[in-house]
């Protein structure tokens, strides 16, 4: 990438003066430039109307620090500051051996390289900024449940997701060259893979949020599980402040409590507006949009997933009968476009790409309801067999957890199909 030449000219420069001297000065930088990149779609402004109404922003600060953790970001309520993880933005340009204060004053100094850095992170910036707003609006939260509610992710993914939809709908250029393979970044891949999953259905989309959070980063949680552990809070200080001859500490606690219940009902009342307003026809645009991409960049998987998504059920979504018949047309067109690039270009795949190829097609064809091409079933049962050897090599091998549960998500389907095939008991 020929950014890293940028960075890396910083190296001639005299020696980096003394650690952190220049927070300040970048976080300010940072702030108003990823403002500048936010404020630029409707998604953007809309939080920052919201973010102007809360005590808190005016405050806030953009800082870099290096951390073990797999986070890219993270907002921290008690420093006020969302936080990059220096680790990844030296993954982003390639470089090694820089301390957090190099790194600091390598973006405070060069212009380039940080806009290098908001143009590839700024919708993690705004994901972020949805925790601060949280946090402003409904302290009691992260104050009393001692970690962000599953539900304050429900909105931050949302709306980063309705974000980056309207930026790709703006200049669909980065996405263009994601889909076919000519672009990719750490970051990217991170914000796509949430953007190229949304589904019609808006209880499969919290689901697979959930899943990630709490079954995979674990310590996330619902509302009812704060309220629950404030509840026992308030019993367990009743027992000892009797115990103690002091009830003023149960009294104190009490009131926190009834904070944390009317914070609930406020956040819950406004979530469910959130999502009413904006679903489906937000995630069935965006289905529309990136399948009609993938169909042309010929990514036949990505096309598969977005676009034969309209199944028997697809009515009581209660989308515009006009879109809802898009959705069927494009699904029905890419079936058959899609089988027929796997009839000409199956020997010249490899197994991976393959089976990829097949299983997409036969899960469009599942939720669609029509059948499975009957000229295919050779080659998938064939195709089948090795994949599942294939995963479940990769799964045993990989240590990264994401690309883990990725092989073993694939493992379990092939070993499904193939155990359920004719023949096997």
């Amino acid at each position: 990438m020929k950014r890293l030449i940028v960075f890396f000219a910083v190296l001639l420069l005299p020696a980096f003066a003394g650690a952190y001297q220049y927070d300040a000065r970048l976080s300010a930088k940072l702030k108003k430039e990823f403002e500048a990149q936010l404020r630029a779609v409707p998604a953007g402004r809309e939080l920052y109307g919201r973010l102007e109404k809360a005590k808190g922003y005016s405050g806030l600060r953009v800082l870099i620090r290096r951390d073990p953790s797999p986070c890219f970001a993270w907002f921290d309520p008690v420093k006020n500051a969302v936080y990059f993880n220096s680790r990844f933005i030296l993954k982003l340009f390639a470089a090694k051996g820089f301390k957090d204060s190099q790194v600091v004053e390598v973006l405070w100094g060069n212009k380039e390289v940080r806009a290098e850095l908001v143009k590839y992170t700024n919708p993690i910036y705004l994901h972020e900024l949805v925790h601060a707003v949280q946090c402003y609006l409904y302290p009691e939260y992260r104050q009393d449940a001692g970690a962000n509610p599953l539900e304050f992710e429900y909105e931050a993914y949302l709306t980063e997701d309705i974000y980056v939809h309207e930026r790709m709908k703006a200049d669909p250029a980065l996405l263009r060259s994601y889909i076919r393979g000519a672009y990719t970044d750490l970051y990217t891949d991170t914000i796509f893979a949430s953007y190229f999953t949304l589904s019609l259905d808006m209880d499969r989309y919290k689901e697979k949020i959930r899943k990630y959070y709490e079954e995979q980063l674990g310590g996330y949680l619902s509302l009812e599980k704060a309220e629950t552990i404030q509840k026992n809070r308030e019993a367990d200080s009743k027992i000892f402040a009797y115990a103690a001859g002091d009830s003023g500490n149960y009294a104190k606690t009490g009131v926190s409590l009834a904070r944390l219940q009317k914070e609930k009902a406020e956040y819950a009342g406004f979530l469910e507006e959130f999502f009413e307003a904006r679903w489906p026809p937000f995630s069935a645009d965006a289905l529309l949009f990136v399948g009609g991409m993938a169909l042309a960049e010929k990514n036949y998987p990505l096309a598969l997933d977005c676009l034969a998504v309209a199944d028997v059920n697809a009515a009581k979504y209660e989308l515009d009968p006009a879109v809802l018949n898009s959705l069927k047309t494009s699904g029905a067109l890419v079936i058959l476009e899609a089988a027929s690039f796997i009839r000409d270009a199956s020997k010249k795949m490899g197994i991976e790409v393959l089976s990829q190829h097949l299983k997409s097609l036969e899960k469009a064809c599942a939720v669609t309801g029509r059948p499975f091409p009957e000229d295919l079933l050779e080659l998938k049962g064939s195709a089948y067999p090795k994949a599942m050897a294939y995963y479940a090599k990769k799964h045993a091998a990989e240590t990264d957890p994401a690309r883990k549960d990725y092989y073993k998500e694939n493992l379990d389907y092939f070993a499904a199909s193939v155990k359920a095939a004719p023949g096997d008991e």
